[in-house]
């Protein structure tokens, strides 16, 4: 099973709008990670070892969302990855097709701004899947 809290890692160069979601999500009693870009990103999820959420900007400095999912998707963690724009859906698109394709679980993508009780919806959704999802892939071994 997940730790007590589950855990989210936000990516977004967007240093208000990282802010806000870490907000809402440490609110909602998740453990919080933030990146300013990919290159940031690829370093935390390396670091780590327990089940987690991305939540990914797909439009980033440095090393963009998909850049950083193609070398993501090698590590030995279980992660559950959702991915964010407030562009193109092109972009998001491309993003979850790769990320699918190297059979990473991928939710819904995420437009932005998106409303607080959208949000939270989300953030419960995925919980439940961690929990499941943290069980299944063996997690601690």
């Amino acid at each position: 099973m997940l730790s007590v809290m589950p855990h989210v890692i936000i990516a977004d160069d967007n240093r208000e709008f990282l802010e806000l979601l870490a907000t809402y999500c440490s609110r909602a009693g998740w453990t919080v990670e933030t990146c300013r870009d990919g290159a940031e990103l690829m370093h935390v999820v390396a670091a780590g070892s327990e089940p987690g959420l991305l939540l990914i900007d797909v439009m980033m400095p440095v090393v963009d969302g998909i850049e950083a999912i193609e070398r993501i998707c090698d590590y030995p963690r279980p992660l559950r990855v959702r991915f964010m724009s407030g562009g193109d859906s092109a972009n998001l698109i491309a993003a979850k097709l790769i990320a699918m394709a190297r059979d990473m679980s991928v939710g819904r993508n995420i437009f932005k701004p998106i409303e607080r009780a959208e949000f939270l919806s989300i953030l419960a959704e995925e919980e439940e899947h961690l929990l499941r999802f943290g069980s299944k892939a063996g997690v601690g071994s």
